[in-house]
């Protein structure tokens, strides 16, 4: 990609209307949800196409940067920061990323070229307490859907290391 992107803040995204996003960045890459002829951009999407000089963001006149896009997910949520560092780690593998909120986790993720996903991602900070029902749940979800449930735990270096939860029947 040679010349960047324009996109708009709107609420807690952004979007655009440009056939060139919708192409390029949806179609072949996997980013973001259309509707009708624009591309939605979660602000994870955003701040990381941002941050490889994909997409430039505007709010009015303003043009903002990476910064300021991490600024407003922090607003929006306490984890952006790790969900973040997951989210980059697991684009930057190749894979496509997508929410899984509708499945009790942060994030769904497909292989390139994947009709399904095969994993679904909780973001996890190492010193965070959990339940076992949190875990069991997520797990129980995870098999009814035939997928994978992966922990992303990122430590207070910002590593991430991910661990497979299977639910299993005696």
């Amino acid at each position: 990609m040679k010349k960047v992107i324009e996109f708009f803040l709107s609420g807690d995204r952004v979007y655009s209307e440009r056939e060139k996003a919708i192409n390029q960045l949806h179609h072949n890459r996997g980013y973001g949800e259309l509707k009708g002829n624009r591309l939605f951009l979660s602000l994870i999407e955003a701040a990381y196409l941002t941050e490889r000089g994909w997409i430039k963001v505007l709010d009015g006149n303003k043009e903002l940067n990476f910064q300021d896009l991490v600024e407003l997910g922090r607003r929006k949520d306490e984890d952006f920061d790790i969900k973040y560092l997951v989210y980059k780690d697991l684009r930057d593998r190749g894979y496509i990323v997508k929410s899984a909120l509708k499945f009790g986790s942060h994030f769904r993720v497909y292989r390139k070229n994947a009709e399904h996903s095969d994993w679904l991602i909780w973001v996890v900070r190492e010193n965070q307490k959990l339940s076992p029902n949190d875990i069991t749940a997520r797990a129980r979800v995870a098999h009814g859907v035939r997928k994978s449930m992966i922990m992303a735990i990122v430590d207070e270096d910002s590593d991430v290391v991910y661990y497979k939860v299977e639910w299993t029947k005696f």
